[in-house]
């Protein structure tokens, strides 16, 4: 029995063949039923493929009063971007250069992925009423926490930390006491933080909030 060729492919013999018989609208309807090629540069930009453009950017420029251009995909991710030198760049000259927004996950995620990555970076001149970051609501940092030092004792070790020569560690006693926390001392060949009052904790405990920072 012969081998069928798939109805979805022409050849080129057949295309000249329609052409023949039925002029332009056999052709046009050949070219519907083969995937479109990728645009090239100065070609259209071709929904579904891989364009390229070689070495020429694409510019999008509108005066109106909604967004230039609005990507939308209800599944995944709705813009993939990558870039040697910055994958997005955002600028205004009269508000924000860059916003993101969610309902139930994370507005804006910056992760490092390497040796001297940084996840990211708030910057701003060392000037007055120029700030790199306004945090406006409640902040959480995972290298914190509190720790206990119990009655009768003068310290209580943290353990399991990411520790390094850089990491700086700041301490204050969460309980109104006659004794205060003395030193917090990072330790990098054990990962762990001690705390340390000026005197024995009183009965009950002095509950002590540490922030591990790189400085």
């Amino acid at each position: 029995m012969a081998q069928q060729k798939p109805a979805n492919k022409l050849s080129r013999r057949g295309i000249l063949t329609g052409a023949g018989a039925g002029g332009v609208a056999a052709i046009a309807a050949a070219v519907t039923t083969v995937s479109p090629a990728a645009a090239a540069s100065g070609d259209p930009v071709v929904q579904g493929a891989d364009n390229n453009a070689g070495a020429a950017s694409t510019v999008l420029r509108s005066t109106a009063d909604t967004a230039t251009l609005d990507v939308r995909n209800t599944a995944t991710v709705a813009v993939d971007a990558t870039g040697f030198d910055a994958g997005v760049v955002g600028y205004s000259s009269n508000g924000n250069g860059l916003i993101g927004r969610s309902d139930i996950g994370t507005g804006v995620f910056g992760a490092a992925g390497d040796l001297g990555g940084i996840g990211v970076v708030a910057s701003a001149p060392d000037e007055f009423s120029k700030t790199a970051l306004d945090v406006r609501g409640q902040a959480r940092f995972s290298r914190s926490g509190t720790a206990t030092v119990p009655a009768g004792a003068s310290s209580v070790t943290v353990s399991g930390l990411h520790v390094f020569t850089s990491t700086r560690a700041l301490a204050v006693a969460q309980r109104n006491t006659a004794v205060w926390v003395k030193a917090a001392v990072p330790n990098p060949a054990t990962g762990q933080l001690r705390l340390h009052l000026n005197a024995a904790a009183p009965a009950g405990g002095v509950p002590i909030a540490w922030w591990l920072l790189e400085a």
